[in-house]
């Protein structure tokens, strides 16, 4: 299986949504280890009648997490991936980094991003997430505005939760801010790869994509 497995890690290609590119591979936040791009989708929202899209997500992971998931899903459809959430509780449970790119495709103040990212969080069961934590998140977007076009970027690893401000077209190689926290990373990655995740596309996306190679 391992052999066939690496043949078809070649297939993690670039994508495209609304005009934005996510490139097929990207540098981890402070490292030049590369994650392949699972999947990308918009976020949209029907608003009046009207489908409004506010964001466009690529999901990155270690291309180690194959191996580490293929015993468990081998074989599987991507109905069977997708139903009751599997791939994705595998996905968060795995021991290795992953990385998601929000680019913003309306214009967003930092506190209209986070305060709803805090609000989304709240609704998950987070036993571990520190009140302090949650006050850094908040602080650290206060300042920032999201023109179109512009991108976040943040980094999930089994200790911390990475964010980078990505204002022009160049990948950040460094994070502007790190949360030690393991609970709030895992619980910002629910709520965007999680049961009810902001982007049902890109969902679908990284369990097509991964679908292959498992």
């Amino acid at each position: 299986m391992t052999d066939a497995v690496e043949n078809k890690q070649v297939e993690f290609g670039a994508l495209e949504v609304e005009g934005i590119k996510f490139a097929p591979s990207v540098a981890a936040l402070g490292s030049t280890k590369q994650l392949v791009l699972g999947g990308a989708g918009f976020r949209g929202l029907e608003i009046s009648g009207n489908l409004v899209k506010f964001t466009a997500i690529g999901i990155y992971v270690d291309e180690a997490i194959i191996p580490h998931l293929s015993p468990k899903l081998h074989g599987k459809s991507i109905e069977e991936l997708c139903n009751n959430e599997l791939l994705f509780e595998e996905v968060l449970a795995a021991p290795f980094e992953k990385l998601v790119r929000v680019v913003f495709l309306l214009p967003l103040t930092g506190p209209q991003y986070s305060e709803k990212v805090v609000e989304r969080m709240g609704l998950l069961p987070n036993p571990g997430i520190k009140e302090e934590s949650t006050k850094q998140f908040l602080e650290i977007f206060k300042p920032e505005n999201f023109p179109p076009r512009t991108s976040l970027i943040c980094s999930f690893t089994e200790e911390a939760l990475k964010l980078a401000f990505m204002k022009t077209d160049d990948f950040p190689e460094d994070a502007d801010a790190v949360i030690e926290d393991k609970w709030l990373a895992r619980a910002f990655l629910a709520s965007i790869i999680g049961k009810d995740g902001v982007s049902p596309l890109a969902k679908l996306s990284f369990a097509e994509r991964m679908s292959r190679c498992l």
